[in-house]
């Protein structure tokens, strides 16, 4: 399966005393994924946002996973040294079709190889339409081994967002709006082990709320975590709950979830804090049974400062000091 590799200049290098995460990185292409006895992650990028268009959100994602690499790799090493025994391989981005139905399932086929090979799937989008074949593609791998088990796996997602994101398909195509129906139409995800987390009225319909209800999709409003108080300590408590329960779970984070962001594809004015966003991501990282990490919808051209991709390149980054914590 062929991917576009990512351009060298996105690999920042530091200098003697000071080596950036651009030097660790080590880019590559999926044929040449294959399992190891090292922690290993894999980075893939969804560069499109048709889906978003489609679901009259504002372009502009599909040069999110770039723009996240560039400020990414600018990080220095984290102090631990399981660094160095950690594999972080830059796989690059799969390709887009003309037709959203081939590119989301270029997007499955690769979330599933990467899967396969024991990696820990990190795939930047694009629109949050890929959430359904990042998150099935990885979950495919931890179904087929148990084809050769008696118990049947369980599986569980979190999607931190406004969105609870359960449209139905217009035109028998999917869109940004839709990957959480498609989720748990498949079957491989049960109404209660999605956990819709900062979910708002006023972003939702009635009919949409009222479809999770039916589903038994645990939904945490985000006036409701406020007024809980401690919004990274509720997100603690229902990941160490839902991987209680789960072989294998998969968190999404679209970042219109964050109040301090413009370029994305919805733009909030109230939500998480970009330090609460890591926090859920570092949580993330040291769960052993985080199977994917997502992050969705960043638009560098509707943002001038950049600043939405220096805060998912912070998530990210804290998502991987929660795996070196492991």
């Amino acid at each position: 399966m062929k991917t576009t590799p990512t351009p060298n200049l996105l690999f920042f290098a530091g200098r003697n005393g000071d080596p950036r995460l651009g030097q660790w990185a080590q880019p590559t292409t999926l044929e040449k994924i294959s399992p190891s006895k090292h922690e290993t992650i894999v980075l893939i990028g969804a560069p499109d946002d048709t889906g978003v268009t489609m679901n009259r959100g504002r372009a502009g994602a599909k040069e999110g996973p770039n723009s996240l690499r560039q400020a990414f790799y600018k990080f220095a090493w984290p102090k631990s040294k399981k660094l160095e025994k950690t594999r972080w391989l830059d796989a690059g981005n799969i390709l887009v079709a003309n037709d959203i139905l081939v590119t989301h399932e270029n997007a499955y086929n690769a979330a599933a190889l990467i899967s396969t090979s024991g990696a820990t799937v990190v795939a930047i989008g694009g629109g949050h339409d890929f959430a359904a074949p990042h998150i099935l593609g990885t979950l495919s791998s931890f179904r087929n081994l148990a084809k050769k088990s008696v118990k049947k796996p369980t599986f569980g997602v979190i999607n931190v967002d406004p969105h609870l994101d359960v449209r139905e398909f217009e035109n028998k195509r999917p869109n940004s709006g839709t990957p959480f129906r498609q989720i748990l139409e498949s079957g491989i995800v049960k109404g209660p082990n999605l956990i819709q987390f900062g979910a708002r009225e006023g972003r939702n319909s009635r009919a949409h709320f009222e479809f999770c209800e039916k589903q038994k999709v645990a939904i945490h409003e985000l006036d409701e975590i406020r007024q809980r108080g401690d919004a990274v300590k509720q997100f603690r408590a229902l990941l160490k709950q839902l991987s209680t329960r789960c072989d294998a779970v998969a968190l999404t984070i679209d970042m219109d979830c964050c109040a301090d962001i413009e370029g994305v594809s919805a733009a909030p004015v109230i939500g998480f804090s970009p330090w609460e966003l890591c926090q859920f991501a570092r949580i993330a990282g040291a769960n052993k049974k985080i199977a994917m990490l997502e992050l969705a919808e960043i638009a560098p051209a509707l943002d001038s400062t950049g600043r939405a991709a220096r805060i998912g390149a912070e998530v990210l980054f804290h998502f991987l000091l929660g795996r070196l914590s492991i």
